[in-house]
């Protein structure tokens, strides 16, 4: 099974996601859309573990219970890849980012010493994927998209848990599928979430 670590934004900003969405994907339609319904913030992805695994993802997903709920701001979009071809369309996040930066960095701790998980080299950029090119050398029709959400705000959203997902690839796409919940409890925690 394909598993990952995640926030979710909300249903509230989801729904207005799903609007800008609805507005400016005509403008690249040969690119891999994501749908609204599964937009997350990855904090660690496990990829292919073994079921027997899981319940370790799940403990150390546990952390949750020493940091307390966090405000986010999801605002400024941009593109990775080149200017000219785009290859991932994205949506920055703000706010809390330190709060949350640290409950990624004891989630990838946990699951390091648990499970054998090996971080990523790259520093903890947290955002909101919208769209990828499906040629791997980017998709022009993307720029357009890119200057179009420069600088949307589409306010904050309260965070109080973090999920453990597993995704299934289908030919329309990836579908998640929650297989636990762990709420944020600030237990013992001096952040203030915000």
């Amino acid at each position: 099974m394909r598993v990952f670590v995640a926030v979710d934004p909300g249903a509230e900003l989801l729904a207005r996601v799903g609007e800008l969405l609805r507005e400016i994907s005509p403008l690249a339609p040969s690119a891999k859309w994501v749908e609204p319904a599964g937009l997350h913030i990855t904090l660690a992805f496990m990829g292919e573990i073994g079921e027997e695994r899981l319940p370790l993802v799940i403990a150390a997903a546990s952390v949750a219970g020493f940091h307390r709920p966090l405000t986010l701001r999801i605002e400024k979009g941009g593109a990775f890849g080149t200017r000219r071809r785009p290859r991932v369309l994205w949506l920055g996040v703000g706010g809390a980012v330190s709060a949350l930066t640290a409950i990624h960095r004891d989630l990838e701790q946990a699951l390091s010493l648990s499970t054998g998980y090996v971080p990523e080299d790259r520093p903890f950029a947290p955002h909101l994927t919208l769209a990828r090119s499906r040629d791997p050398r980017g998709d022009p029709a993307l720029e357009a998209c890119a200057q179009r959400i420069e600088g949307v705000d589409f306010g904050e959203t309260q965070v109080r848990e973090l999920v453990v997902y597993q995704s299934e690839l289908t030919p329309k796409g990836a579908r998640y599928t929650a297989l636990a919940r762990v709420p944020l409890e600030g237990i013992g925690a001096a952040d203030p979430g915000r």
